[in-house]
């Protein structure tokens, strides 16, 4: 794959910081982790760039050789204990940034969920009293906006991490056969995602996940766990994935009907499959995303199931994190560009009939979205 210029990311951040006339940016989020420094970093800690392009990283000691090892290219300060907001400070002043204006990972305005590593209460507490002249103020934006446009060797990697996600679904819907548990299903993708590279599933929602029947139709219910519940026939299984390519991320999810689906069902999955073709042709370069959430809302707003029973959350962005912008929902303030990468969503779950989830990664394209995994984003039902 396409090598990524780490120095290079260091500098646009640092030009960032000194045109917004900032200190400095301490990023705790894994995605800047990730971003920043090209190795997995699953532990506390912290990567400290300057205005004037000095960067290094405060690590938790216990991980900090391997990381070292694995090609982190920049200083690693390590650290004990609840040690890493003294070590931030201390890094902070050496670097004369103790004082001014300094961002830092403290939460996406609008997000539902906390993208994990954000900076806890406690710390904030600690670090304001550890730089009382210091302005600490939320930096996400600093570093997300250059997240959000993907490079070349960015895209390469989102791509390899969908096809992967792809292989997965496909192993998951070969396994699914009357009395087959959602675990089964589930460690059968595993395998089939780590055979070929994935080397971890990001999800909090119990990584890869398997659900059938009544667990697909929870009302609002975007979590499936997988279980020891035996599949049936006639019902829906949903197969969520969620591979690691490179520290990429992909996230995939189609809906799966195993056996005949009735007329409720039916009813149920044209609603599904409209509303998530309105999605994609909306999605076009200078578009609101507000205003594609807005027409795929009006899509499933077209029947009375819809209206009731469609959620009006339409995906997140992918790249290092999947707690990323741009946010899929009515609060974002994000327009559509070339070479966006969304996770798209379209979610669907009515009690006692119906669950469909879509997760489909979609590279915007200067003609619209182009999906990232083969398989088309539709019901696949096995008779």
């Amino acid at each position: 794959m396409q090598a990524i210029d780490f120095a290079a990311r260091v500098r646009a951040l640092a030009a960032r910081l000194a045109a917004d006339g900032v200190s400095a940016y301490v990023g705790t989020r894994q995605a800047s982790l990730h971003y920043l420094c090209g190795t997995f970093m699953p532990w506390r800690g912290a990567v400290i760039v300057t205005a004037d392009g000095h960067c290094e990283v405060a690590y938790w000691a216990m991980d900090a050789e391997r990381i070292k090892a694995e090609g982190c290219p920049h200083p690693v300060h390590e650290f004990a204990g609840s040690g890493l907001v003294g070590l931030i400070a201390r890094q902070l002043a050496a670097h004369g940034a103790d004082r001014g204006r300094v961002g830092l990972d403290l939460s996406h305005p609008g997000a539902a969920q906390i993208a994990p590593g954000m900076l806890t209460a406690g710390e904030y507490l600690d670090l304001k009293a550890a730089l009382p002249q210091v302005d600490l103020f939320n930096g996400v934006r600093l570093i997300d906006d250059l997240m959000l446009i993907k490079s070349p060797a960015e895209i390469e990697r989102l791509r390899r991490a969908a096809f992967v996600a792809d292989i997965g679904f496909h192993a998951g819907v070969k396994a699914i056969a009357e009395g087959i548990t959602e675990n089964h299903v589930a460690g059968v993708v595993e395998a089939a995602i780590r055979d070929h590279g994935s080397t971890w599933s990001w999800s909090v929602t119990g990584g890869t996940e398997v659900g059938a029947g009544e667990r697909t139709a929870f009302l609002r219910g975007v979590t499936q766990q997988s279980t020891d519940r035996p599949i049936r026939r006639n019902e829906f299984v949903v197969i969520d994935l969620h591979p690691l390519i490179d520290l990429y991320m992909s996230d995939l999810s189609i809906p799966v009907f195993f056996g005949t689906p009735n007329d409720a069902q039916k009813r149920a999955i044209d609603c599904w499959e409209t509303t998530v073709s309105v999605l994609l042709e909306t999605l076009k370069p200078g578009r609101a995303v507000r205003d594609c959430v807005a027409t795929a809302v009006a899509a499933f707003g077209r029947s009375e199931i819809g209206r009731q029973f469609g959620l009006p959350l339409f995906g997140h962005g992918l790249g290092t994190c999947a707690r990323t912008r741009p946010f899929m929902n009515a609060s974002s303030d994000d327009v559509l560009a070339p070479n966006m990468v969304i996770a798209l969503g379209t979610h669907f779950y009515q009690p006692g009939v119906a669950g469909m989830r879509l997760e489909y990664p979609v590279l915007i394209t200067p003609n619209g979205a182009e999906g990232l995994a083969p398989t088309p984003p539709k019901v696949r039902v096995l008779a």
